[in-house]
């Protein structure tokens, strides 16, 4: 996993292949900036997904991973917390189904951090992720979650 500042992306993303179409998409994005959609970046290489949303409280703790696509979630306005763990130490409650590039897990020692504006986060497949959890913050977030295949 890394966690950072936005201005320091291409420390991490001009030395991983396909990552430095997210520096470039995201500068595009702060033009006209928008609430919901899908930014086409490279067919099923890269994509991002726009998202403005109220962060429930009440949602169910479920955290993820992927296996052939990293996660590049950047806060946009808002916050939310994310849980991280490592997959290893999660327990599968809905395996990898063929075609698709998720599973779902507990982790019984998963940790939080805040992902506040102008942050992001990237999880790799060893990195088990629980989004979309409230803050003390902040009631919304506007996020940016790109899909970089690996």
């Amino acid at each position: 996993m890394i966690y950072d500042k936005v201005e320091n992306m291409s420390l991490y993303f001009d030395r991983l292949k396909g990552f430095e179409k997210v520096e470039e998409a995201y500068k595009e994005f702060c033009k006209a900036p928008f609430e919901n959609g899908k930014i086409e970046i490279d067919g099923e290489n890269a994509w991002c997904n726009v998202c403005r949303y109220d962060v429930n409280p009440d949602n169910p703790l479920k955290y993820e991973a992927h296996k052939e696509y990293a996660d590049v979630q950047l806060m946009f306005e808002g916050e939310e917390n994310i849980g991280w763990a490592s997959f290893d130490e999660c327990n599968i409650t809905e395996d990898f189904k063929e075609g698709s590039d998720i599973a779902f897990m507990d982790a019984p020692n998963g940790q939080f951090l805040a992902l506040r504006k102008g942050y992001f986060m990237v999880f790799f497949p060893q990195d088990a992720h629980a989004p979309c959890r409230k803050s003390e913050n902040s009631d919304f977030a506007h996020k940016l979650v790109f899909k970089i295949k690996l």
